[in-house]
């Protein structure tokens, strides 16, 4: 059968014909874009005239930085989002205990120590869970607070050293208290998970669908261990997956570690902690750094070259101005000896940067995949460490494009919001859920946020070839929306509704 869309405006994303009136699809493809006349005409004995009455179509949007197999077990985690004080966690988790299966850790995800007032504590969790490994997952998921029978199935106790890049919070005898910073947590975390990942085809089934519904066509999970890329494997078998899911590999002693058995496919290295991440910052006139580095320059640099001689593609997790610095600088290393590398790589996050890094990433010519959405969520969060250092900017999306800084756009679900729309109202007001605004002056067009979701994402991704515009030949993946974003306010733009998703030519929610 063939589709043919027609009365709509429909931003393409393609160059040599930004907006049409009509398109068809045949087979998953795009087989024409153009006027509705035009598109009519490619009527066969068996077909489908959509009229769209005026409605915005745009390309599927894509996030190439999504924790997919994170995300989609939240259904079964409990929620601690919503969290005001330690005794929410508490009943959260208690509640979430009568429902855990025999064997299965009880897991909470999302709490926020701000909003908390305190972190958590190993007593608070016993009170809560006494008779079953427990861990809360930081909104970050770069700290975690677990019971005490979670440490001690980890083998966390009070002679336990930190671990290089990581922390074990001590109580005033040094006992651990059980709150878990970047390495310090990767035992718990994967041990936590272990149980539950049986259950991957089934999440996977409703979260796709529910990724579908907010116009996601195509993902990059950005933190796949072996276990899980095995799980991913059977729920392709099983036909689970209704979007378009690539795989970026880690390792299977956590996702912060050393990457050496990540399964085959791109590599992920994260190369600084998240909520402390490796800052360098003018303090008094002098030098100050904080924050977990993972990785010296010399030692990313030969990382790097290994994996671009194993033919593989590299994302760089990277968030502090010291952390970019590293990448940056091994990246120029590596290119001096296979200058054919700076296409195999990229750096994700880049939150705190100065001109300085601003301009050499530019040199360099490698994506830099942001998220916007955390503005959505926390933008008058306190930022790491960065006292009153003017040079470094936060979260710079204007800068970085008038530089010439090749950036896409992502999520970094579960860490931030999913919602691609959310994303671009973020990218384009610089304001939060709230109403606060951070640094308006780096705010960027409807049309650079847009692109920075679909093809630029796309680009960065590897997938542009099939996805990110509309084009003949490519993929039927599209979306119609309520509103034309570049016609709206500014202030509309959250408010857009996805109202049919298309992913290879299927209507995954007709009317």
């Amino acid at each position: 059968m063939i589709h043919l869309l027609v009365n709509a405006t429909v931003l393409t994303l393609d160059a040599t014909l930004p907006v049409a009136q009509a398109l068809a699809i045949k087979d998953g493809r795009i087989v024409e874009v153009g006027g509705t006349d035009e598109v009519l005409w490619l009527r066969e004995a068996d077909y489908e005239v959509v009229d769209l009455g005026g409605r915005t179509v745009v390309p599927g949007f894509v996030d190439p930085h999504n924790h997919f197999s994170l995300g989609a077990f939240e259904m079964l985690w409990a929620d601690c989002r919503g969290a005001r004080s330690v005794a929410d966690v508490q009943r959260a988790l208690a509640a979430a205990a009568r429902e855990t299966p025999a064997g299965a850790w009880v897991r909470g995800v999302g709490y926020d120590h701000h909003v908390l007032g305190v972190h958590p504590t190993r007593g608070d969790l016993d009170a809560a869970v006494p008779d079953r490994p427990a861990l809360v997952m930081h909104f970050s998921h770069h700290q975690c607070v677990a019971n005490s029978r979670a440490l001690a199935e980890a083998g966390v106790a009070r002679a336990t050293p930190d671990p290089p890049g990581g922390e074990i919070a001590r109580d005033k005898s040094g006992e651990p208290t059980g709150l878990l910073f970047e390495r310090a947590l990767s035992r718990v975390e994967t041990a936590s998970r272990e149980a539950w990942e049986a259950r991957f085809t089934e999440v996977a089934r409703a979260a796709s669908r529910r990724y579908a519904a907010l116009g996601i066509t195509a993902i990059q999970d950005a933190a796949v261990t072996p276990a899980m890329a095995r799980r991913y494997a059977d729920a392709r078998a099983a036909g689970a997956l209704a979007i378009e899911v690539g795989e970026v590999m880690v390792g299977a002693r956590g996702w912060f570690e050393r990457p050496d058995d990540a399964a085959p496919g791109s590599l992920k290295i994260f190369v600084d902690g998240g909520y402390r991440c490796a800052m360098r910052v003018l303090r008094d006139g002098r030098p100050r750094t904080s924050g977990f580095l993972f990785y010296t320059r010399e030692e990313l640099t030969a990382l790097l070259l290994a994996a671009w001689r194993a033919d593989r593609d590299v994302v760089c997790h990277a968030i502090g101005n010291l952390g970019i610095e590293t990448v940056v600088g091994a990246i120029e290393d590596a290119v001096q000896t296979m200058p054919e590398g700076r296409a195999r790589v990229r750096i994700d996050h880049a939150i705190f940067l100065t001109a300085e890094l601003i301009a050499r990433i530019a040199d360099l010519g490698v994506w830099v995949v942001a998220q916007p959405s955390f503005l959505w969520d926390r933008a008058g969060a306190p930022a790491p460490d960065r006292a009153t250092d003017a040079t470094i900017r936060l979260r710079p999306f204007a800068s970085a494009l008038r530089a010439g800084v090749k950036q896409a756009f992502s999520s970094d679900y579960p860490c931030g919001s999913n919602a691609p729309l959310l994303g671009i109202a973020a990218a384009v007001t610089r304001t939060s859920r709230e109403g606060r605004v951070a640094a308006p002056e780096e705010a960027v067009s409807v049309s650079a946020a847009l692109e920075a979701y679909t093809l630029g994402a796309a680009r960065a991704a590897g997938i542009d070839a099939v996805a990110g515009s509309l084009e003949s030949g490519k993929r039927a993946d599209l979306l119609v929306l309520s509103s034309n974003p570049l016609e709206c306010p500014a202030t509309q733009l959250a408010s857009i509704q996805v109202l049919q998703t298309w992913m290879k030519g299927v209507r995954l929610n007709p009317p």
